[in-house]
């Protein structure tokens, strides 16, 4: 439990309200919840975790406690839920603040919003400032939720809010001097970061949320659906063109998705230099520390790591098999060593008011989002298991979501031609998706 009326902010965690914002989920329950239970169970989430119910206070780089906590909010819709589970796409039944209101202090970094339908079906949206946590720290603090929501529908005493918010082995940056950061970022490679703060700064930063915003709003990703049939038998298809002895399903889908987003965005313009962002959890993976202790971090220790990579023959014309061996590759070079310098690096260069400095905004850029292997639906409101579960909508191109039914959902969009994702859903498209 987060005692003190202030909470810390690490730079590394304010990188993310420029780029993560909120991390959004709508629950879709066809029998209904107990609307009831659900507003008591908010309320000993709240003040259990009280950070939710923070402000963000830009200036001194902390979260100061609200006097009036979060609480449930109600809302009712004319239509069927099954109307709305049989759509393509996602639904918008979660309230995610503006990031400009989040900076700005004027939004809470949380917020609960119920809505119920005309045949009795429910949908309870969840949205958490991702300065607060990462995907997996957010799905453990729901998890809890449920455990809450069990206990009181059972009279039961509340179970305790038991998680890590701060551990030392993802504290990062070696308090290096600015002009200590430039000289490490030239021997690097890295190019100049741009600076966030100050007069030209902010400048800088206010475009860059402004553009975030505008493309989550205006330009809103398709679905594709697979299922663990038809994983199976890509995986097998692309090991196969790669001639390697085994690979990872996330390597097969990360080939497979790279080759569509580079054909559908770039066309006949090859693109022979590109960089490509995947998300790394450092979880159990890079640090030591006990596997509980880790396994129950609420916070921010999955970062995108940023690679800048040549393809001779333009990345249109590579092959799956090429881009399979590709992340293979990529993922096996990836040491302790070479994640916790790249993170010292990253803190200094952040709390220099600098952006990400492996992110060259002048540079195209794909990047995935895998959440397929997180327990999204390793939730349980007192025996009662959401239908479907929608994830948040998020800046990247690709993003790898758990199915209904044990498959995959694949939530796609073109950054460089805004709406270009639409012809994914044509015939043609579909066949090369699914058949290629």
């Amino acid at each position: 439990m987060i005692e003190a009326s202030i909470h810390s902010v690490s730079p590394i965690d304010e990188n993310h309200l420029l780029y993560g914002n909120y991390i959004g989920l709508q629950y879709a329950f066809t029998d209904g919840l107990d609307a009831d239970i659900l507003a008591k169970s908010v309320a000993v989430l709240i003040s259990q975790f009280p950070a939710l119910s923070g402000r963000y206070q830009a200036k001194h780089g902390t979260l100061r406690l609200s006097d009036q906590p979060v609480s449930l909010t109600y809302e009712t819709h004319p239509h069927n839920l099954n109307e709305t589970l049989l759509k393509s796409g996602r639904p918008n039944f979660v309230h995610e603040p503006r990031r400009k209101d989040v900076l700005n202090g004027r939004a809470l970094l949380s917020t609960f919003t119920l809505t119920t339908f005309n045949d009795g079906g429910m949908i309870f949206g969840v949205a958490i400032s991702h300065v607060l946590t990462d995907a997996a720290g957010y799905h453990l603090i729901l998890r809890h939720f449920g455990d809450i929501y069990t206990a009181i529908s059972l009279g039961n005493e509340r179970p305790e809010f038991v998680f890590h918010t701060a551990l030392n082995a993802f504290k990062f940056g070696n308090s290096r001097s600015k002009q200590k950061c430039l000289a490490d970022l030239k021997r690097r490679a890295l190019p100049k970061p741009m600076p966030i703060k100050g007069i030209m700064g902010g400048l800088v930063k206010t475009l860059i949320i402004k553009a975030m915003d505008k493309s989550l709003s205006h330009n809103q990703p398709v679905k594709i659906h697979f299922t663990a049939e038809e994983i199976s038998r890509l995986k097998k298809t692309v090991l196969a063109e790669s001639g390697e002895d085994w690979i990872s399903t996330n390597t097969a889908l990360s080939a497979h998705f790279t080759s569509v987003i580079a054909k559908l965005s770039y066309g006949d313009d090859l693109k022979n230099e590109i960089q490509i962002g995947q998300l790394l959890d450092l979880r159990n993976r890079y640090f030591q520390d006990t596997s509980y202790v880790q396994a129950q971090y609420v916070g921010n220790a999955i970062l995108i790591h940023i690679d800048k990579t040549v393809f001779p023959k333009g990345l249109q014309n590579t092959s799956r098999g090429a881009l399979a061996r590709y992340f293979k590759q990529r993922q096996a070079k990836t040491t302790a060593t070479d994640v916790k310098d790249r993170l010292d690096l990253l803190a200094d260069c952040l709390a220099h008011g600098y952006t990400n400095p492996e992110l060259d905004v002048k540079q195209p850029i794909i990047s995935l989002n895998n959440q397929s292997k997180m327990p999204v639906y390793d939730v349980n409101f007192s025996g009662q298991r959401p239908a479907r579960i929608y994830p948040q909508d998020v800046g990247d191109n690709i993003m790898f979501f758990p199915a209904y039914d044990g498959g995959i959902e694949v939530y796609i969009r073109d950054l460089v031609n805004p709406g270009g994702q639409q012809k994914l859903l044509s015939p043609e498209w579909q066949n090369h998706i699914y058949n290629a």
